[in-house]
């Protein structure tokens, strides 16, 4: 019962009360009327009639079953008067509700007891008679059927719904896959280049110790030096890739951009599609995202900031401008940017020119024959 009257909405309190005022309206009628002469009691009585209307959605069996008895009672107490104004439109209304709301066979139980009504309503009315069933009968009859087209129609949206959110999961799940894949191959890149420059550094070192002559030794520590700076730039640009931990939220993608600019830049940044736009590798897409959101922190905060993401028939291009931020801020996140890039043998170009910087992200997409 507490469960039915949660799912009372304001809707249903408004209609029942449009059908009582027609209920007082109609029974008053029937009192004032000479030939008719019925009790002042028939008037809340029959407000018994119309209040089921009340769980027409939460329950619509039981409000039908409610009105017959109320209706059966009304009938029985006060014989012969005119209800067909109130108790056809009432049915129509049950006859839907039942038709919509509940699976066949309590839709068909629904519908039986709204004919059952409108035949005992119909037999005792004072202004039409059983034999007029046959024009409202198949009335309620294909309200009922539409009530079973909205229900079908409902059921496929909630269907596609919940593919929708199913599908959505699966490309989540797929990204982070993708994304700890490519976090294990850079992974394995490191330790390789790792023990293959170590290797090279104790050659080195192993012949500048053998050597006699100085300035062989010192040419040995040269290159020692330059090859150990060469590996700690190879190093910091595989260890750039890693700096991104695997996020337990579902993974960004090119669809989430608009959002990210009105967040971080407001209503005036604006965003820009060229090309033919299209699902791209997971990973890939994780990274333009990325690297926007980067190149959005490179730039002040101001109304004219623009992004526009051009796709190409091989390559995703990412043009980002706007007024710059401080320099050391800026040269940070270019920075990170561009080590995003060069995760997917991408470039990065950026440049500032009165106060004004533009960086321009391309990043080759992978095509399978």
């Amino acid at each position: 019962m507490m469960r039915g009257m949660r799912s009372i909405g304001i809707w249903d309190i408004a209609l029942t009360l449009v059908f009582a005022a027609l209920d007082v309206l109609l029974m008053v009628g029937n009192v004032d009327d000479p030939e008719i002469a019925a009790s002042w009691w028939s008037v809340p009585l029959f407000l018994l009639v119309v209040a089921p209307i009340l769980w027409r959605r939460a329950a619509p069996v039981a409000a039908a079953a409610a009105m017959l008895v109320a209706l059966g009672l009304h009938v029985a107490l006060f014989g012969e008067l005119v209800r067909c104004g109130v108790v056809f439109p009432l049915a129509f209304f049950l006859a839907f509700s039942a038709a919509a709301r509940l699976e066949l066979r309590g839709a068909l139980a629904g519908l039986a007891l709204v004919l059952a009504s409108e035949a005992v309503m119909a037999t005792w009315d004072g202004v039409i008679s059983p034999a007029e069933l046959v024009v409202f009968a198949p009335i309620t009859a294909v309200l009922w059927g539409i009530g079973r087209v909205v229900r079908s129609r409902a059921r496929l949206v909630s269907q596609l719904e919940a593919r929708t959110s199913e599908l959505r999961a699966t490309r989540d799940r797929r990204a982070q896959l993708e994304v700890e894949m490519e976090r294990a191959r850079l992974s394995a890149e490191l330790d390789e280049l790792l023990q293959r420059r170590l290797a090279e550094l104790a050659t080195l070192a192993d012949e500048g110790a053998r050597t006699e002559s100085a300035d062989a030794a010192t040419a040995k520590l040269v290159d020692i030096e330059h090859r150990s700076r060469r590996t700690l730039d190879e190093m910091r640009a595989v260890v750039g890739g890693l700096r991104y931990a695997a996020p337990a939220e579902p993974l960004p993608t090119l669809t989430h951009l608009e959002a990210l600019i009105l967040r971080t830049k407001g209503t005036g940044a604006k965003l820009a599609v060229e090309g033919n736009p299209r699902a791209l590798p997971p990973g890939l897409e994780l990274s333009a995202y990325r690297i926007v959101e980067h190149l959005l922190d490179a730039l002040d905060d101001a109304p004219d900031v623009s992004v526009t993401v051009g796709f190409g028939p091989d390559a995703l291009d990412i043009t980002v401008a706007g007024p710059a931020a401080r320099r050391g801020v800026a040269a940070t996140a270019i920075e990170r940017a561009r080590e995003r890039a060069a995760l997917h043998s991408g470039t990065l170009e950026a440049a500032t020119r009165g106060g004004r910087a533009e960086a321009v992200a391309h990043l080759p997409i992978a095509v399978v024959a």
